[in-house]
Order: C-alpha cells, then sequence, then structure tokens
C-alpha cells in the first residue's frame, strides 16, 4: 500500500521585517551618507557611488578612469598592510557600472575608518598620470574583445546601439579604449565626480557616522555640481536586429526590452509583481511555456533592468539559430496572453511570496544589506524603502497588476537584438 505524500503546509502571514537602526544625513559636501549599525559578522561593509551615467560621458573614458582608482585602492590597501595587521583580509573593488562609478569594500570593522578614508582620498586624488592612464588603457583594450566575446554582453552591445543609436557605445572596443589620453580622464573626472549627487552607505557593527561624516569631508571635488547629468535620451530604435555572430555557432542569443516606469512611480509594486509572474522565477509564464512545454530555451527571464539609459523590461534567453523565428512568436503570444488571459489571485500570491522572500533574503548579511541601501539611494529613494516596499507588495491589488501588465507588456512597446539568428528578413518579419 502507497502512503501519498502529505501536503505541504499553507504559508503562514509574512512577518513584519525590522530595520536596523540607521542615521540618514546630506553632508555640507553634498555627499549623502547613511550609516547602518548591524554587526551579525565583525565587518564593515562599505558602498560609494558617484554618478557616472553612460548618456552624459564618453564610456571610454569612464573605464580608464575607474580602473585607475581601482589601482589606487589597491596600491593603499597593501602599502603599510603589515604594520597594521587590523587591516588583513581588506577587499576592495572599483567598477563603472554605466550609471556609477561604483566602489566597494570589506573591511575587519576595527579598520573601518582607515578605509572610510582610503575610498575618499581614491576619489578625491587619483593618480591621474599620462604613464598610468596608457598603461590602463592598453589593459582595458587588450581585454575587451574577450569581455565582447561573451553572447550576452556582445547581444547587449547589440540592443544598447539599437535602442539609443545617439549614444556612445556603452561597451567600448578596443580602439575607442587605446584613444583615451590623460587630458580627457582628468576632464571626467574634474566634471563629473563630486560629492553632490554622490551617496555612501556603511554597515558596521558599531556606530560610524561621525567617523564616516570626517573621512568623506575629505572629499571635496573640484567644485560643488553646478547642474544635474542631462536627462537620459528616449529609445528610438524599433524592430528587431540580426548581428551576425561567427559561423559555427550553436546559440543565438535574444533581448528585447520596452520602457518601463521607474522605482518611485506608484505602479512600480504592481509592475513588479507582473514581471515576476511573467518571467521573473522559475515557476513563471515563460518559464512553463518556453521551457518546459516547448523546450525552445534552457533559461528565460524577465527583469526590470536598469543597464540602459532609461529603465527597462528586459527579456532574455538563448536558443538554437533555428528556433529564433519560432521563440519570437511563442514569446510574442505569452506577452499577448498576459492581457487576454490575466492572471488569478493564486498566481499572483505565489509572485507576491516570492518577491517578498527575496526581498527578506537581500538583506539578511551584511553585505546584502550594504547593497540594498546602495540600491535603494541609487533610484532616488529613501532607505526606508527597503521596509514599506513588502507592504506595498502586500497591499496591490489583482485588478493593478492587470492594469500594469496591460500598460507595459504589449507586443508593439519592444524592440530587441539577436545574436547569432541566421542570416535573412526574417528579422523584419519578426513579431514582437
Amino acid at each position: 500500500m502507497t502512503v501519498p505524500a502529505a501536503a505541504l503546509p499553507p504559508l503562514g502571514p509574512p512577518r513584519a521585517f525590522a530595520p536596523p537602526p540607521y542615521t540618514d544625513a546630506v553632508l555640507d559636501t553634498g555627499l549623502r551618507l547613511v550609516t547602518v549599525r548591524a554587526g551579525t559578522v565583525p565587518l564593515a561593509e562599505i558602498r560609494m557611488l558617484a554618478p557616472l551615467p553612460a548618456h552624459a560621458v564618453d564610456p571610454a573614458a569612464a573605464d580608464v578612469l575607474a580602473t585607475l582608482t581601482a589601482q589606487e585602492c589597491a596600491r593603499r590597501v597593501t602599502a603599510g598592510v603589515d604594520a597594521d595587521p587590523r587591516r588583513e583580509g581588506t577587499l576592495v573593488s572599483v567598477a563603472w557600472t554605466g550609471t556609477w562609478l561604483a566602489l566597494n569594500a570589506s573591511v575587519p570593522a576595527p579598520a573601518a575608518p582607515w578605509a572610510l578614508r582610503l575610498l575618499a582620498r581614491a576619489l578625491s586624488r587619483p593618480r591621474l598620470t599620462e604613464e598610468a592612464c596608457a598603461v590602463a588603457a592598453r589593459a582595458l583594450a587588450l581585454r575587451a574583445p574577450g569581455r565582447l566575446a561573451h553572447p550576452r554582453t556582445a547581444a547587449h552591445a547589440a540592443l544598447y546601439a539599437h535602442a539609443y543609436p545617439g549614444c556612445r557605445e556603452r561597451h567600448p572596443g578596443p580602439d575607442a579604449l587605446l584613444a583615451v589620453t590623460v587630458a580627457e580622464v582628468r576632464a571626467l573626472h574634474t566634471a563629473h565626480v563630486h560629492p553632490r549627487g554622490a551617496y555612501a552607505v556603511v554597515v558596521a557593527p558599531g556606530e560610524l557616522a561621525e567617523e564616516a561624516a570626517r573621512a568623506y569631508a575629505l572629499w571635496t571635488g573640484t567644485g560643488l555640481r553646478s547642474a544635474a547629468p542631462p536627462p537620459a535620451p528616449p529609445p528610438a530604435g524599433h524592430g528587431i536586429r540580426a548581428v551576425p555572430w561567427g559561423a559555427a555557432t550553436t546559440t543565438a542569443q535574444v533581448l528585447l526590452a520596452a520602457s518601463a516606469p521607474d522605482r518611485t512611480d506608484p505602479s512600480f509594486p504592481a509592475l513588479s509583481l507582473a514581471n515576476c509572474l511573467f518571467g521573473g522565477y522559475f515557476s513563471s509564464r515563460l518559464m512553463r511555456e518556453l521551457r518546459e512545454r516547448e523546450g525552445l530555451a534552457y533559461h528565460i527571464e524577465s527583469t526590470i533592468d536598469d543597464s540602459f539609459p532609461r529603465p527597462s523590461i528586459l527579456i532574455s534567453y538563448a536558443t538554437a539559430p533555428e528556433n529564433v523565428t519560432r521563440s519570437l512568436h511563442a514569446v510574442k503570444r505569452e506577452l499577448w496572453e498576459l492581457a487576454s488571459r490575466p492572471p488569478g489571485a493564486a498566481e499572483i500570491d505565489a509572485a507576491r511570496a516570492h518577491m517578498t522572500g527575496l526581498t527578506w533574503i537581500g538583506q539578511t548579511s551584511q553585505s546584502g544589506l550594504a547593497s540594498a541601501y546602495a540600491g535603494v539611494l541609487g533610484h532616488g529613494l529613501d532607505p526606508g524603502w527597503l521596509t514599506t516596499f513588502p507592504e506595498l507588495l502586500r497591499e496591490v491589488t489583482p485588478a493593478q497588476v492587470v492594469e500594469a501588465a496591460a500598460a507595459h507588456y504589449g507586443p508593439h512597446r519592444f524592440i530587441g537584438a539577436t545574436l547569432g539568428a541566421p542570416p535573412g528578413e526574417w528579422a523584419e518579419r519578426a513579431p514582437v
């Protein structure tokens, strides 16, 4: 006799998340500083971000500036470490994200004041010499082909160029990097890397608000920014562009994008749930239909993406080149059915539970908490949004989800790029 498996009990009501104590202040220099007291481990997590949007700067010069800043941080991290063992284990990374010059540090808590001063000095006084600039540009140029050899990166570059034809390439090639001069990097740093408009997040076991304020007073820039960066241009491309990708490729990469409201928009919680149930997790419609039922993609997802000049709904997947047209028809069908077969309460509640849990999980570590606060501030929100967003998700009604899906997921709103698709006119007839 086979005993049937017992059904899983229903989930209990979600518990409220009690955020750790934090301070939120704007310094005299214009830098916004958030310090969070959280002591799960004896480490301090630091995030510093200065606005450097790709549509307003030269991406090649921004890449070189980030590399030089990273080298300056690495030099300071290793200098004198033997005389100060508290600093042992410090990790610092610097990157240009396409939107921000981002400096991240994970450091033993006793060395947090030293790390705060290190990052402030690296931002205010990087070593911008002609020799260092040339070396950094050559190193980036050597790595650029390898970076653009990744299908996902190459497809993103193709879609970026297709959607924003008036902007410089987000992923600069070797020639653009080698052409960067130290004068251009200095001009970029002088014009754009300022405390005003930038922000810092510090998560540590102890109270560091005063220490952080003193450290970041060292970063005064070359003068307060008088104007915000120009607004991002709207996407101007249309249709789907097919981009050749080698003669023997066995996989085609597909990216589709549509404009989306930012996180300050009142409809964002409903949009988040619509995106989640459509393609945001393993039980989503796109995963069930294109992966499980039709076998057209091993992994397919829809995200609310910030890697373009404006927020976008981004659908991405890989498929066999001969299946590109069929897969596009399948995606279009699912987009139409999101409106013609709107989600019911059970489907919405499953997405709501997933998103609420994901929000809490992302804040369980000090590193996750620092990155979460940095993301919130980067979208122009207050730190309290981390607590209120799950509550907003719980308040979203099915009608609001249906309305958000109808407003933002119409097939006519999407443009795209396919990498490694077969040549021909099929791209002009593509259904999305």
